[in-house]
């Protein structure tokens, strides 16, 4: 796809009960639920047990944020020659909500902490990607200007396969 090029992404929502959405992806007819749960619940007055359990639509974009970064970091260490086909890289993601002077909450930072079962010689070529993925990664790009993205890796020796 070259430089400067527009593509649109689809989705139909249709709000149910409050706080009740579903958004239906053009691009694969795939259903999200978005609900309110606990502590977002309690800040817009709803009782957050007696509401169905689904995710809140900041779960979603610190999911999205991070399913993209953990994708455009694999791809740089492949780059590299360190694999992260199995459970060779996983992650965790936590986003920072604030609440804003006007009561909105806001999304303030997305921090990802990726754990790497890789060869230790291999440990500064991890560090370097992980230093430089971001700015490369289309997810986090979008959102940076208003949500500081965070990454570190760990990157712990590989297991000796076992003998047989």
């Amino acid at each position: 796809m070259p430089a400067g090029d527009t593509h649109t992404v689809t989705v139909h929502l249709r709000r149910e009960k409050p706080p009740i959405r579903n958004a239906t992806l053009a691009s694969t007819g795939d259903e999200v639920t978005y609900g309110l749960p606990g502590w977002q619940a309690e800040h817009y007055g709803f009782e957050p047990d007696s509401l169905p359990k689904h995710p809140g639509t900041l779960d979603h974009l610190v999911s999205s944020v991070a399913g993209c970064l953990i994708g455009t970091f694999g791809g740089a260490l492949r780059a590299r020659d360190i694999p992260t086909d199995g459970d060779k890289l996983t992650a965790t993601a936590e986003g920072e909500v604030v609440v804003d002077d006007d009561n909105v909450l806001r999304l303030r930072k997305i921090t990802v902490r990726y754990t790497l079962k890789a060869d230790p010689a291999k440990r500064e070529a991890a560090e370097r990607a992980c230093a430089h993925h971001a700015r490369h990664c289309p997810n986090a790009r979008s959102v940076m200007p208003a949500i500081e993205i965070v990454t570190e890796v760990d990157v712990v020796p590989l297991e000796a396969p076992a003998a047989a």
